[in-house]
């Protein structure tokens, strides 16, 4: 018998929230087996935690689980010595994440057993016997994920409602839509309204005013949603929903629906065309005359909008976002608020936890269109997309703050635009806050000169410290008595190569202390440094040139 103690955790995990009220259900089940089996390996001296590690609704595709997080951090902490769960599904179903897990187990010095599958990961063969079962696990994902994708498909080739919260002016029975009679003139009137004012904005403002509100609803636990005043996002989303005309979207195409039609094809038709009209004089506007990409989205933290203004000076053109409290560069402002969407676009899981996407099918989705979004603003930042994905933009005197429109980024990023689950209001807005830093140039013209995260520790770029590093190691081969050539040969690198970068070894000492915080200027590469034509001797002009004063 074993004297030393080895402290086993159990973790559980279910896809449904289905029967988790229950008293007894499937994460006991799994907590029973693991228990029994720890038991039977007493002699071992295996000890279950009291700890419970349970993720009830929670998918196996993703490590972003709060009971996982909970065990990773323990193990971390040195607190567990073996992971037990009934089968390896239950940890996860992606092979990519089970190897994190495993060189987290490994590099901790934790063992993972699975109950129901008899191996452990102390010797190879249940490396290797992992390895297998997760494949298929992942491969029977993706092939469940083609299947459901393909039913919805061919369901609504058929025209059939595939679920989701109903549209306004429409509500389910039997998994078909019907008209709800107390909300069909709420719809007609907004088309009515939309074509007699002619922009979306207006619309908003003129709905509200009158108290027209959102469809409201009640969930499955009793509780009240939507109901709320609305916002462009779920405008765009109502007008260009072809269910009103009797029909379902699925992708890029437009199949008859099983459902009646509230909206006249006419009206219809009329929107459609008015809409198309103001994105195409929004993007003419844009891309010509008015670079301003964040016209009507950009206000101060007093409320007031910044108005986009440009002048005339040494013959050049400079564009200004004004407001009393000074003034704000375009391109920088237009340049930080793209270069954030941008990266928003790349962080899938965060994408599907903002517009509520849980569904493996939709989250693969997600991820393709948001790839694609994010090339078409990284070709050319386009005001409809950005007006889709951003509710305002506040600037303050350090901070500005991107408030995310959840709903039309849900129309952007999913193949159901016509859904309404999510609305401002049900859930805390989603907002990016950047620090930025300013300076008075001229007339009391503002320049960003840099903006980091608002509330990150900055990080080192690992580029430029080793170009460092590499500048000082140099030198001091140079102060050696080595030649540039002897360096080459026993380097394998170019001659030009180290007389360029060898320059930086005399860097002032605050701009290298700078950089290897992390705090160097935004743009500073390893590259632009090392391709300065001349690098000046003085520190004051090196500050000057890099961007440091």
């Amino acid at each position: 018998m074993s004297n030393r103690k080895l402290r086993c955790a159990i973790y559980t995990r279910k896809s449904t929230d289905e029967g988790l009220d229950q008293d007894f259900n499937s994460l006991e089940a799994q907590r029973e087996s693991c228990a029994a089996y720890i038991m039977s390996q007493t002699h071992e001296g295996w000890e279950a935690l009291d700890a419970r590690y349970d993720d009830g609704g929670f998918s196996g595709g993703s490590l972003e689980r709060p009971a996982l997080k909970t065990l990773m951090a323990d193990i971390e902490k040195g607190l567990i010595d073996i992971v037990v769960v009934y089968k390896v599904d239950r940890l996860t179903r992606s092979l990519a994440d089970f190897a994190k897990l495993v060189e987290l187990f490994d590099r901790q010095k934790v063992s993972f057993v699975s109950v129901t599958q008899a191996f452990n990961t102390t010797n190879s063969m249940g490396r290797l016997t992992l390895n297998v079962l997760l494949s298929f696990a992942q491969f029977e994902r993706e092939v469940t994920a083609e299947r459901i994708r393909d039913k919805f498909r061919a369901s609504k080739e058929k025209g059939m409602w595939m679920g989701g919260l109903p549209p306004l002016g429409y509500d389910i029975n039997h998994r078909k839509l019907v008209i709800n009679q107390s909300e069909v003139e709420r719809v007609r009137f907004v088309f009515q309204r939309y074509l007699e004012l002619g922009s979306v904005l207006r619309l908003m403002k003129d709905l509200e005013s009158r108290d027209i509100r959102s469809k409201r609803w009640v969930t499955r636990k009793g509780n009240a949603r939507g109901g709320s005043t609305f916002t462009r996002g779920a405008l765009y989303a109502l007008l260009q929903n072809p269910v009103y005309i009797g029909r379902i979207r699925h992708k890029d195409k437009v199949h008859e629906g099983q459902h009646e039609a509230i909206v006249d094809e006419e009206v219809w038709e009329a929107a459609q065309n008015l809409l198309a009209r103001n994105r195409h004089e929004s993007r003419t506007k844009t891309n010509a005359k008015s670079p301003s990409l964040l016209a009507g989205l950009l206000v101060h933290e007093d409320g007031a909008s910044y108005r986009p203004r440009q002048g005339r000076k040494k013959g050049c053109n400079h564009h200004y976002y004004v407001h009393p409290s000074g003034t704000l560069p375009v391109h920088e402002i237009d340049s930080l608020v793209t270069d954030e969407l941008i990266a928003l676009l790349g962080r899938q899981a965060e994408l599907c936890r903002i517009i509520g996407a849980d569904d493996p099918a939709q989250m693969d989705v997600v991820g393709s269109k948001a790839r694609l979004t994010s090339a078409e603003l990284k070709l050319r930042p386009r005001r409809d997309i950005v007006l889709q994905m951003i509710d305002k933009v506040t600037v303050d005197e350090k901070h500005i703050s991107i408030t995310i429109n959840r709903l039309g980024l849900q129309c952007l990023l999913t193949n159901v635009p016509d859904s309404t689950q999510i609305e401002d209001g049900t859930k805390t807005p989603h907002v990016i806050k950047r620090a930025f830093q300013i300076k008075r140039c001229g007339n009391g013209r503002k320049l960003i000169i840099g903006q980091h995260r608002a509330d990150d520790t900055p990080q080192p770029d690992p580029s430029l410290l080793r170009t460092i590093a590499r500048a000082h190691a140099w030198f001091g081969d140079l102060k050696s008595g080595l030649s540039y050539k002897e360096i080459a040969t026993r380097d394998a690198i170019d001659e030009r190569l180290i007389a360029r970068t060898v320059r930086l070894a005399l860097l002032a000492p605050d701009i290298t202390k700078a950089i290897f915080a992390g705090r160097e200027p935004r743009g500073l590469t390893a590259e632009r440094l090392v391709r300065i034509p001349k690098l000046p001797t003085s520190w004051n002009e090196q500050r000057s040139l890099l961007g440091f004063d």
